[in-house]
């Protein structure tokens, strides 16, 4: 693998803090969530997570130091620059074996204004990105869109420059915190196909313009349409007639209304599927379906003429309905 100092930026006389910040801001950026369907993305995660492995251990950072050798540290006794030992040797390869959305997870909570474990984090493992929650429509997370708020972000200090002191005195801008809270316009641009959790990075906007924000996302739900992985499920009204005869019907859909037939004798419940008109995944570059389910409609105004129509069906039943029914338990 490519040198784990050049892969994260950073120089051989790097505190552990520097490599640490370092791979945080990296890791962010180039994650799988935040980069759907980028082979590229993933393949650089990949690339920094390995990298990150060896420099911060202290025993695998000199082991490199000395030999140039991205394997793990040989064990006493055995000889140097050969590979009787776990991990990726010289020219090897490294494969993540964590969760990407675990991974993730921990990266994404320790930015902001807050540090790691709920309590302001030293300059030196600070960074220059921040972390926000949106909720954006059930349009714009299928269809994708443009979505301009304005939102209370951290930002750092510019009068103490990030430090919380002056002049050996508690900063009287951020009063020792560090960071002072800006109201901004951000806009985003939501792609198609996200869904609630899903991870969106605005380069620039966080706690300096050097920094980031990531924004966590929470799809509204839908008064009409449901989704289910890249399947939109919905319910459609039919008549007696309709489902008796058949028919051809409007099915409404995330992308227009479609016209479909259903067969005669239709039951109530039955489910349909319109094939590629779900969701695209950018991921598998593939795309839903769209099921719908019939809800037989009965007419509401009891006539005389729509009584003699009911007993007219009655009469087409070939037995009781109910006949298969368990009597209890």
């Amino acid at each position: 693998m490519r040198n784990p100092y050049d892969v994260l930026g950073v120089d051989r006389r790097a505190t552990d803090a520097e490599i640490k910040k370092a791979y945080r801001r990296l890791a962010r950026k180039h994650h799988p969530d935040v980069n759907p369907g980028d082979p590229a993305a993933q393949k650089k995660f990949q690339e920094i997570a390995a990298a990150y492995e060896i420099l911060k251990d202290p025993k695998r950072r000199q082991h490199f130091d000395l030999t140039g050798d991205t394997g793990t540290v040989p064990p006493p006794g055995a000889p140097p620059g050969g590979s009787p030992f776990e991990g990726a040797g010289r020219g090897g390869s490294f494969h993540w074996q964590g969760d990407f959305s675990d991974l993730f997870s921990e990266l994404f909570s320790r930015t902001g204004a807050t540090g790691p474990f709920g309590g302001m984090p030293s300059p030196e493992e600070e960074d220059e990105d921040a972390a926000a929650e949106l909720t954006i429509p059930f349009r714009d997370a299928v269809l994708g869109g443009t979505v301009t708020f304005r939102a209370r972000l951290p930002r750092r200090c510019r009068r103490c420059g990030g430090t919380g002191r002056v002049g050996g005195a508690v900063c009287p801008v951020c009063r020792g915190s560090r960071s002072v809270v800006e109201n901004d316009k951000v806009t985003v641009r939501v792609p198609p196909g996200v869904a609630t959790g899903s991870k969106i990075r605005v380069p620039g906007k966080g706690r300096s313009e050097e920094g980031d924000l990531y924004l966590s996302l929470t799809v509204e739900p839908h008064p009409y349409f449901r989704r289910e992985g890249d399947d939109i499920l919905a319910e459609v009204p039919v008549t007696v007639s309709e489902a008796y005869l058949g028919a051809e019907i409007a099915i409404p859909t995330i992308r227009g209304v479609v016209r479909a037939k259903i067969p005669p004798g239709t039951a109530s419940g039955q489910k349909f599927r319109l094939k590629g008109y779900g969701i695209e995944n950018r991921r598998t570059r593939t795309t839903g379906d769209h099921y719908y389910r019939v809800e037989i409609s009965m007419p509401h105004r009891q006539t005389e003429a729509g009584r003699g129509a009911a007993e007219a069906f009655a009469r087409l039943y070939d037995g009781d309905v109910r006949a298969g029914l368990p009597k209890g338990l």
